[in-house]
């Protein structure tokens, strides 16, 4: 008799750790990383974002969040973030509007601490990973434009979160994202050097003028 008792003090714990196991499961199946796309977002990307969103909170318990709307005004951050609150306490969210456009990073005191928000945001071409390939620079088309800009901005962001949690993402995009930001550097790298040459003929000219 007193062995099925201690039997059963056995059991119990191990009832609760797959009970609070499988609860965790769930939580990270609902897991939605893509608060909103008004159309912006092809569904490729969608569901690359998505997916590097999920596996990042499924191995860091930190919610990474992509908004991409159509209007400022009709979706504002703010209501965004309450809905947000609501369940994640702690979050981060890369927020896009197309008119007018804007970008930006919003976060609490703990998940700040995870990303160079900063950084990411900087419109360097030698630092930054949306704004640059946001500029005329890089393509003509607007939408092309903004894909990649929230493509980038993602995967930079939730790569930085891994890494302040020591974890690896298998889906992280790493060299190919790099690729695009060295493709915009050269092609501002040109162009400064196109208007220090023009800069330099000019004077060049005034001084045999005189």
């Amino acid at each position: 008799m007193a062995a099925i008792k201690f039997a059963g003090v056995l059991r119990a714990p191990l009832f609760l750790w797959i009970f609070f196991a499988f609860a965790l499961t769930l939580d990270a199946k609902g897991f939605e990383p893509i608060l909103r796309n008004d159309g912006i977002m092809p569904p490729k990307e969608v569901a690359k974002l998505d997916q590097m969103g999920r596996e990042l909170y499924d191995k860091t318990g930190v919610a990474v969040f992509v908004a991409a709307v159509s209007e400022l005004n009709a979706t504002r951050p703010i209501d965004l973030i309450e809905q947000i609150k609501a369940r994640y306490p702690d979050y981060l969210l890369l927020y896009f509007s197309k008119k007018p456009t804007t970008v930006n990073i919003f976060a609490t005191p703990a998940t700040r601490q995870l990303a160079d928000i900063e950084q990411i945001l900087s419109p360097l071409p030698w630092r930054g990973t949306i704004k640059p390939v946001m500029s005329p620079a890089f393509s003509k088309d607007e939408g092309v434009k903004l894909e990649v800009a929230i493509l980038n901005g993602y995967a930079d962001l939730v790569d930085q979160v891994a890494a302040s949690k020591g974890v690896v993402l298998k889906s992280s995009i790493g060299s190919g994202s790099k690729k695009s930001f060295l493709f915009v550097r050269w092609i501002f790298y040109v162009m400064l050097a196109v208007v220090i040459l023009q800069f330099i003929r000019r004077k060049a000219k005034n001084h045999e003028a005189a």
